[in-house]
Order: structure tokens, then C-alpha cells, then sequence
């Protein structure tokens, strides 16, 4: 039976991977054309509406600065969330960053108040998370989320997705903490594979109490006789975090060793996603939610080229050089907007959100390019921000407020 499920497993792994890197790599170069060119002019009166906004939105805020925020009111609270929701609906309406009004159809749909459930439940639970582990977990809540509007379901925060949105910032802080040998990184990763096959095991510290915890959270919704395949893509998403530590290592990999490593951690990470969300998925469901990983791991990629380059982690992104970095964001961009291809068989809902999915990721790639412009020719640099609604130097000078914004708080939104 063991072997008949590993066969399994390693079956929808292959496949899945398989399908994906070959769809990529036969992207030619993005067709422009599909997207609209914005005035010099008009940037510059974007950027001048988008900091009137954000002046107004920190000045708004900043008496809530020395408040605790786990000590906040809840008419503190949802004073906050009200000044927050008509910033945003500002935002919006001037269409500074999309073509749509895609920020009010999400706060309709409650996304704002979902994300508000999860930060109380995990301060609540876990007062020593900080706000960025925080604002991690909640990225995935996003996503999930996202899944929940494409397939007409309702947005709520369900246990499962509670519990694998807060499950992986654990591991991933584990593995990815330098202070941490290797051994003791792979006992962890032994007895964490075993808990995910369903096999009792015994934590030795409340870190793997608490993660053991969540996996019981998961198994009260999805119990595992009816729901095996929920089970089989989290046990792809554990085996592809070991398999991406040789990413660390200081052997010397080419593109074609990292990109089966990428796809398969992005792509099962969104996939795990999926199956949480809906217990069960055709292969068109499963095929899609593991290209949605898969593209979004490489923006995480390309967003951290310049730190993976200092810490020797590998990635398409940060062995290469400019010429190859072109071509490889390039073809990102292709993928993404081929990934995000309606088709005929698509609802209504799948349509408007591919269209978000895309807008937002072709935006993840230009405040990438915009942050570290090193990165590329200027060849590109200028393309790209021919097809931006703000110059890319904006989004540098943004985020910079926004982290001033985040300290306020002191938990990044």
C-alpha cells in the first residue's frame, strides 16, 4: 500500500513538473502589445496623486504610532480599518496602478476582513510571531483566498487554511535559519515528513508541539481516508523544501539543475493551496494552481536576486548576468500572461481573476526591475517602464513610505 501511494505522489509530482517547465520554456519573448503604454506626463501626475494619498494616509494614522498594536481597541481598530478602506477605494477609483477597480471588487468580497481574522487568531495564539511572519502567513491567505473567488466559492478563513497559511512561515524560518546545523534540520524534516503521512510522532519542544498542532487543525477538516490527495500535495510541499536546500549548497548549478527545484517548490506550494481550499481538483484545476506556484515562486526569485547573489542562494536569477537576466524575466513575463490565458471553459470569476493575477505580477516585475536596476539592460528598464503607470524609481521611493507606514503599526500589512 506504501508503495502503490509513493508511486502515486511521485506520479503527480513528475507530471505536474514536467508540464510546467515545458510550457515555460517554450515562452518566446512577452508580446507588448497586449498591454497599454502610459505617458511620461501621466506617470508623473500618478505619482504626485499616489503621494497626496499616502501623506494623507500616514498623517491620518500617525496617532495610533505608539499604541501597541496588540493592545489596540476595537474602536481603534476599526477606525484604522476605515481610514485604511477609503485610502484604498482612493487608490482605486484614480485606476494609479490598474486598469480596473480590482482593490474595491476585494474589499467587497471581504478580503480586509478575512486578513483581519487571521492577524487576531495568530497574535492571539503565537504572541511572540513578529509582524513580518505575520504578514508572510497572511500572503498565502491571499492566495488562498484568490483560489476560493476563481472556483465561486465564498471567502473564509477555514481551518485548513488558517493552519497551512501559518504551518509553512515555521519550517520555512527553520530551514532557512543559518543558526540552525544541518543535522538538526534534518531531524526536523524526518519526523515533520513522518507527522504529514499520518504517523504519531513525539515533539521534544514547543516549536514542533505547535507544528504538529496545525496539522491536526488540518486533519479535523480533511480527514485522510476521503481526502488522500489533500495529504499527497502536502507531502510534495515538505519534499520540496528538502529538495530546495541544495540550492544553499556550495555546488555550482546551471539554470537547468535550479528551474525543476523552483517549479516544483512554487508549484506545489500553490497546488497544497488549492487542494486545502477545495479537498478535491480536475487536472485542469490541479495543471493551473501548480503554474500559479510555479511563476510565483520565480517574482520571489526575481524580487531577491541581489540578496540570493550575496548569500550564494541559487536561482535562475542570481547566477546570471544581464544579457541572461533579460531573457529570463522576459520569458517570466510570457508565462505569467500565458498561465493567465482565459479559455472558453473559464467562469466569469476565473476570467476577472486571471486578468488580476496578471496585472498584479507584471507590476511584482517592475518594482523588482524598479528596486535594482543594476539587474538589467537599460534597454529592458526603459520597455518596461514604457508599460508602467508610475516611473520604476517610484516604486523604491514607495516602499520605503510603506515601511515607514508598516512601523506605525508595527506589523507589516
Amino acid at each position: 500500500m506504501n508503495d502503490l501511494k509513493e508511486n502515486r505522489v511521485l506520479n503527480l509530482k513528475n507530471n505536474l513538473i514536467q508540464y510546467a517547465l515545458n510550457n515555460f520554456l517554450n515562452m518566446d519573448n512577452f508580446d507588448f502589445s497586449r498591454i497599454n503604454k502610459t505617458s511620461y506626463l501621466r506617470k508623473i501626475l500618478n505619482e504626485k496623486e499616489i503621494q497626496k494619498l499616502l501623506d494623507s494616509l500616514i498623517s491620518k494614522i500617525k496617532s495610533y504610532k505608539n499604541i501597541n498594536p496588540y493592545e489596540l481597541s476595537i474602536k481603534d481598530s476599526e477606525e484604522i480599518k476605515k481610514i485604511v478602506i477609503s485610502h484604498l477605494l482612493e487608490f482605486d477609483k484614480g485606476k494609479y496602478f490598474f486598469d480596473k477597480h480590482f482593490l474595491k471588487f476585494f474589499i467587497d468580497k471581504g478580503y480586509l476582513d478575512v486578513a483581519e481574522d487571521f492577524i487576531n487568531r495568530a497574535k492571539k495564539e503565537d504572541g511572540n510571531l513578529s509582524g513580518e511572519e505575520i504578514f508572510q502567513a497572511m500572503r498565502n491567505v491571499w492566495i488562498m483566498n484568490s483560489l476560493q473567488i476563481i472556483w465561486d466559492m465564498s471567502l473564509d478563513l477555514t481551518p485548513s487554511i488558517y493552519a497551512y497559511s501559518m504551518l509553512y512561515p515555521y519550517t520555512d524560518n527553520l530551514l532557512d535559519n543559518k543558526d540552525i546545523d544541518l543535522q538538526e534540520k534534518n531531524r526536523f524534516n524526518h519526523i515533520l515528513t513522518k507527522t504529514l503521512k499520518g504517523e504519531k510522532q513525539i515533539s521534544s519542544n514547543a516549536y514542533e508541539n505547535r507544528v504538529f498542532a496545525l496539522i491536526q487543525d488540518i486533519e479535523l477538516q480533511y480527514n485522510r481516508e476521503d481526502f488522500t490527495q489533500v495529504y499527497d500535495s502536502i507531502l510534495l510541499i515538505q519534499e520540496a523544501q528538502i529538495e530546495s536546500l541544495k540550492q544553499d549548497q556550495n555546488t555550482t548549478m546551471t539554470e537547468d539543475d535550479i528551474l525543476p527545484i523552483s517549479f516544483f517548490k512554487g508549484g506545489s506550494s500553490v497546488l497544497a493551496d488549492a487542494f486545502l481550499v477545495k479537498g478535491n481538483l480536475s487536472k485542469e484545476e490541479m495543471e493551473f494552481s501548480f503554474e500559479y506556484g510555479a511563476f510565483l515562486q520565480l517574482l520571489d526569485d526575481l524580487q531577491d536576486t541581489i540578496e540570493d547573489k550575496v548569500e550564494g542562494h541559487q536561482t535562475i536569477f542570481s547566477i546570471n548576468v544581464k544579457g541572461d537576466l533579460d531573457k529570463n524575466i522576459l520569458k517570466l513575463i510570457s508565462y505569467i500572461f500565458e498561465v493567465n490565458t482565459p479559455n472558453s471553459s473559464d467562469s466569469q470569476a476565473m476570467v476577472f481573476m486571471k486578468e488580476v493575477i496578471g496585472s498584479c505580477s507584471l507590476i511584482m516585475v517592475m518594482d523588482a526591475v524598479g528596486r535594482n536596476h543594476s539587474l538589467v539592460s537599460k534597454k529592458l528598464y526603459k520597455n518596461l517602464e514604457s508599460f508602467s503607470k508610475v516611473r520604476l524609481s517610484f516604486y523604491k521611493k514607495m516602499e520605503s513610505q510603506l515601511n515607514e507606514l508598516n512601523k506605525t503599526f508595527n506589523l507589516k500589512y
